[in-house]
């Protein structure tokens, strides 16, 4: 009897090995990342409404996004400029999936209504292009290919914000940079930091927003300088998806400016006795600032001249589908000449 009982034990490990295995699902724990998704799509210009007419079709053609289909028509009369819907496709393979993780999809931004599918079962969508938004997919994938269906719509629609008589070009398509993120099915949600600051010292109010959780919990918080140095850390037992930490009297802080930008970092960890569960950084400015009588600016108690500029976000040859490399050159221009005219201000100013 006891040999049986021994044979039976080792049939049972054996096939529940080899059905996680089939199936693709691991139970191992899970960390989160964030891998981005733009390369490799394809795109149907056809305005159907009907997923499986859009599947249908054959000219689907190769892309990257981002990607507009109003990159050079929005100022040519000929074929003019299109305000319609079109369709995204991407087939993306995940080797194996966990049954404790959060799966999602973040699309920075698709102009300007948006439906996203997941093998073939919508699960999500968004109104507004120049928001990002998030989907949860954890019910829809599955270990190997999966396929990712997005149709976007520029169409004049008067429900719609911005103002369909607006100044500036609605570009239609994906036009910022979409990413697979996989979480903890227990994780950090959202953590919101309110400083009060001075020259002298600084304090931090720290409310942590977590998932599903256990009964109870562990979040500790550390604040590290600018220069790589903890400069605190605070430890507290949270019991709801709410919990409250602060730091006080952070002595002389490395002040933000616009000459000195100092980030200091903060760690949260959530964990369950010694087991770390989440683990987030966010990247903090250590400020103040005000306008004085007669709308004079000052940061940090010294005054600063404030010159703005007006971007549209549009770039010759792709419209709003801007890679950030381009976004980062432009800044820097915006930056440069900001300081020649700063200097020129300053020395009116003097005269």
């Amino acid at each position: 009897m006891n040999h049986f009982l021994k044979l039976w034990v080792l049939i049972f490990v054996i096939t529940a090995s080899c059905d996680s295995a089939v199936s693709g699902i691991s139970t191992t724990t899970v960390e989160r990342s964030k891998i981005n998704i733009n390369q490799d799509w394809q795109y149907l210009e056809h305005p159907t409404l009907d997923i499986n007419e859009a599947l249908e079709k054959q000219d689907w053609e190769s892309v990257n996004l981002p990607h507009t289909w109003n990159a050079l028509d929005a100022t040519d009369l000929n074929p003019g400029y299109r305000r319609s819907s079109s369709w995204y496709k991407k087939d993306h393979n995940l080797e194996s999936i966990s049954s404790n993780a959060v799966y999602e999809l973040y699309f920075e931004g698709v102009n300007i209504i948006s439906e996203v599918y997941v093998n073939g079962i919508k699960v999500g969508g968004h109104i507004g292009g120049y928001i990002g938004f998030t989907v949860d997919i954890t019910d829809v994938v599955k270990a190997g290919s999966n396929e990712v269906l997005v149709r976007a719509d520029n169409s004049y629609d008067p429900e719609v914000i911005p103002s369909q008589k607006s100044d500036f070009f609605i570009y239609g398509g994906i036009t910022r940079d979409v990413w697979l993120v996989t979480l903890p099915q227990t994780h950090i949600d959202r953590v919101k930091v309110t400083p009060t600051v001075s020259a002298e010292n600084a304090s931090l109010l720290i409310n942590v927003e977590t998932s599903t959780l256990p009964k109870e919990f562990i979040v500790d918080c550390e604040l590290t300088s600018p220069t790589g140095k903890s400069v605190k850390m605070t430890e507290a037992v949270g019991t709801d998806k709410f919990t409250s930490l602060s730091f006080e009297n952070i002595k002389s802080p490395e002040l933000w400016s616009t000459k000195s930008p100092n980030l200091y970092t903060l760690t949260t960890i959530i964990k369950n006795g010694d087991k770390i569960i989440d683990q987030t950084e966010e990247k903090i400015g250590l400020r103040w600032f005000e306008f004085k009588d007669h709308g004079a600016f000052y940061l940090n108690g010294e005054r600063l001249l404030l010159r703005g500029t007006h971007r549209h976000e549009e770039h010759a040859g792709v419209g709003a589908a801007i890679e950030q490399r381009a976004t980062s050159r432009r800044y820097g221009t915006y930056k440069k000449h900001g300081r020649k005219l700063c200097k020129v201000s300053t020395l009116s100013t003097r005269s």
